[in-house]
């Protein structure tokens, strides 16, 4: 696992971050041709939700709106639980777990 983030900049470089991931893993899956033919296939839906949702939790820490520090994990760590060995920086996702649910120093 990564090292905690420490600040809330560094928060949203490690959402940021794993944007980025998620977008590399999209565009090599459209580079592949043939959905069917994608490793990603099954698995695409997956990406899709994962960005959505980083890039809901990247919007609510930018505006103030996102709670650090309430004991619960984020959103999608059910599905990357599920989908972990599909998901090449499911370390990224679980250090932005464990910063959330453990808080940041103001």
């Amino acid at each position: 696992m990564q090292t905690l983030p420490k600040t809330k900049d560094d928060f949203l470089d490690l959402v940021d971050q794993a944007i980025y991931e998620v977008d590399e893993i999209m565009m090599c899956a459209a580079d592949e041709g043939d959905p069917e033919d994608s490793q990603y296939s099954a698995v695409l839906p997956l990406f899709e939700q994962l960005r959505h949702q980083l890039r809901t939790l990247h919007a609510a820490v930018t505006e103030g709106r996102h709670v650090f520090g309430d004991g619960s994990e984020l959103a999608f760590m059910p599905l990357v639980r599920k989908w972990r060995d599909h998901i090449p920086f499911h370390d990224i996702l679980e250090t932005l777990s464990l910063a959330h649910k453990t808080g940041i120093p103001p």
